[in-house]
C-alpha cells in the first residue's frame, strides 16, 4: 500500500512539473509571438533607417523591461489597495499611499529619462510617432484579441 502511494506520489509531482513547464513554454511563446508583432509593426509604421534601427532596439528594450517590472510593482499595490486591511493603523496606511504615488513618480521619471534618450538616436518626429505606435499597436492588439473571441464563440 506504502508503495502504491509513493508512486501515486511521484506520478502526481511529475504531470504538475510537466504541465508548469508547458505553461512556461506556452506564455514564452506567446510574449515571442507578441515581440515579433511589435518590432515588425514599429518598424513597418516608423520606417527607422539602419543606423536609427540599430541604435533604437536596444534603448526601447530596456525601458519596456523597466516599464515591465513597474506594472508588476504596480499590479502587486493595486492588489494591497484592493484589499486593505481596514484594520491598518494610519501609520501604515499612510506608508501604503506614499508607496502608490511614489511608484507613479519614478515610473514618470523613467519615461522622461527614456524620452531624452530616444530623442538623442531619432528625430523628433519620429518619437512622437514612436507614442503614438505604441497606442496603435495597443489598440490593434485589442482588436485582434477582441476578434479572435468573436471567432472562437461563434464556432461554439
Amino acid at each position: 500500500m506504502r508503495q502504491l502511494i509513493a508512486i501515486l506520489t511521484v506520478g502526481l509531482l511529475i504531470f504538475t512539473q510537466t504541465q508548469a513547464n508547458a505553461q512556461r513554454n506556452d506564455d514564452n511563446d506567446r510574449w515571442e509571438r507578441y515581440r515579433n508583432e511589435k518590432v515588425a509593426f514599429f518598424t513597418t509604421n516608423l520606417d527607422f533607417t539602419p543606423e536609427e534601427a540599430q541604435k533604437f532596439w536596444p534603448v526601447y528594450n530596456q525601458m519596456e523591461k523597466e516599464m515591465f517590472d513597474f506594472q508588476q510593482k504596480r499590479h502587486e499595490l493595486e492588489d494591497k489597495v484592493r484589499n486593505v486591511d481596514e484594520n491598518l493603523s494610519d501609520k501604515e496606511l499612510i506608508k501604503l499611499t506614499r508607496e502608490h504615488v511614489a511608484l507613479g513618480k519614478t515610473e514618470a521619471e523613467v519615461r522622461e529619462k527614456y524620452n531624452e534618450e530616444f530623442l538623442k538616436i531619432l528625430p523628433p518626429l519620429k518619437v512622437i510617432k514612436l507614442y503614438k505606435m505604441e497606442y496603435d499597436f495597443r489598440i490593434h492588439m485589442f482588436r485582434k484579441y477582441r476578434d479572435r473571441n468573436r471567432e472562437n464563440n461563434d464556432n461554439n
